[in-house]
Order: C-alpha cells, then structure tokens, then sequence
C-alpha cells in the first residue's frame, strides 16, 4: 500500500495537528522527501515532535522512513520531475547538515541556559557520594540511560542498568535501599509508565532524580532532584544529542569531584580486564 494510501485509510484517527501533518504530505510531497523533519514541520504549523509523532502513528520507525515511503510514492506516480524541482544533491546535503548543527547547537544552548545550577550541582554529589547508582529508562530514553550505565560502570562501582522488562525491574528495586540511587530518564509523556517503580523506590527510602523534558503537572512531583531538558519536547535527533550533552555534563562534573580516585579505578578496571584476557588466551 503506498504512503498516500495509509494515510487516508489512518487519517479519522490521527489528532489534529497530527491531522495538518497528514495533509501537508499529500499535498507537498516534494517538500517532505528533500526537506529536514523541523522544516516540515515549520511549513505544516506544527513542531517537529508532531511531526515525528505522526511518523509513529504511521508505524513508521522515524521521519527517515516517511520519506523513504514518499520517494517511493513519487516514484511510482511518474514525479521525474522531483529531481529537476530540487536542489543539487550537494546543496542539499549541505543545507541539511548547516540545518542539523545550527539546531543541535541551539538545542543545547536552550537546555543549559534554562537548567537549574543547584539542582544539578546536587546530581552530581548524589553521583559522586551514593554507594549504589541504579539507571533506568524506558522506550526512547533507554539508549541515553545505558550510555550513563556504560560511562559510570567504568569510573566507579555499584552501578546498575535496569532492563526494561517487568521481572528485571522487579529484581533491580529489591537490591535498593537508602543508600541507593535512582535514575529516571523519561522522555515524550513516558513518566506515567514508570509511576509505580518510583513509588515502591520511594518506600525504601531509595533517591530519585528524573531527568526529563518538562516539569510535572497532573501529579505530586516524587523525585527528589529534578533535571528539565526543554528542547526534548521538539523530539527527533535534537532531542538525542542535548539528553547525551547533559549526561556528559553530570559525567565530566562527578569526575572533578576526586580526579584521581576515578582514575585509579578506570586503571584497574582496563588491567583487570587485560589480565582477564590473558588467562583466556592461555586457556585456549
């Protein structure tokens, strides 16, 4: 089935800005297939993340698949002329590319001019001073919190990536107590999921910090420490690279805190995993 015709069939369940997307596509296919997600959505009247929403209402896997599925529409419907519309492919590549820098560089730019200096100033000795750090993401947020496990695990010890399955979380909140840590990434109305894992956290006295793109509203807020990352509202890869700028951030600052004890244990880990290889190698 071709791209217009999913999205006729879909359309009566679309929202309504999802809706402008849906009929923007149809009506400027051109645009979508040369043109960056955040300049559909300027041209649609709505923000990229609608945009990208769309892409998902679609069961499309991101706004690269939509317009794989456009192209292939002009294809098919004879559109030779897309290539004599559009700019030179080397223009457009380097408009794309200036396009995606300038909005990163502001994306983080937005996010560290608005972020609260206390708040994550106190991140970073609940990082630097907790025995045990447990990180926890879910759907879109699960990369950034294992690429925090990752770093951590390789300065310090006691840190813990919790899987996003049922019985792994389970598991993860039964090793918690007063002297642990919890890390919430959540991105794009996920918190709601993640509700009951921070109540049960929140009776053993464990600390929450959420990372996340907007303060809550409907709800109490049950996290101790609060880290807002604004430009995670406009989705897409913008939102990718300002949540793994911030957790650099909070990274490169635990680090400053005692240089050479995280040195020394990076040392020791790369030398245990040498030795590790060696007895392997001999074994064979």
């Amino acid at each position: 089935m071709r791209i217009c015709e999913e999205i006729k069939k879909k359309f009566i369940h679309l929202s309504k800005g999802q809706r402008k997307v849906a009929q923007f596509i149809m009506d400027n296919p051109n645009v979508v297939a040369t043109q960056i997600a955040s300049e559909v959505g300027r041209q649609a009247g709505v923000s990229e993340s609608t945009v990208i929403r769309f892409c998902y209402a679609m069961d499309l896997s991101g706004f690269s698949d939509l317009q794989n599925k456009v192209r292939e529409n002009l294809i098919h419907n004879g559109e030779t002329s897309l290539k004599k519309k559009s700019a030179p492919v080397s223009k457009v590549e380097n408009n794309v590319c200036s396009a995606i820098v300038k909005q990163n560089i502001d994306g983080i730019s937005k996010t560290f001019n608005q972020l609260n200096e206390q708040q994550f100033e106190e991140v970073v000795q609940l990082l630097h001073s907790t025995k045990k750090v447990h990180l926890l993401g879910f759907r879109q947020s699960a990369p950034a919190s294992f690429w925090l496990y990752n770093n951590m695990a390789m300065l310090r010890d006691h840190v813990y990536f919790i899987e996003h399955e049922a019985d792994k979380i389970v598991q993860q909140l039964t090793l918690m107590d007063e002297d642990s840590l919890l890390i919430i990434i959540s991105l794009d109305d996920e918190y709601e999921d993640i509700i009951t894992t921070v109540e049960i956290a929140k009776r053993k006295k464990v600390k929450i910090v959420a990372i996340r793109d907007k303060k809550l509203i409907a709800v109490k807020e049950p996290a101790d420490k609060v880290l807002i990352v604004p430009s995670a509202q406009e989705g897409g890869a913008t939102c990718t690279i300002v949540i793994f700028a911030l957790l650099h951030a909070l990274v490169e600052s635990m680090v400053i805190q005692n240089p050479k004890q995280y040195e020394g244990f990076r040392k020791k880990l790369i030398k245990e995993y040498k030795s590790a290889k060696l007895i392997e190698i001999g074994k064979r």
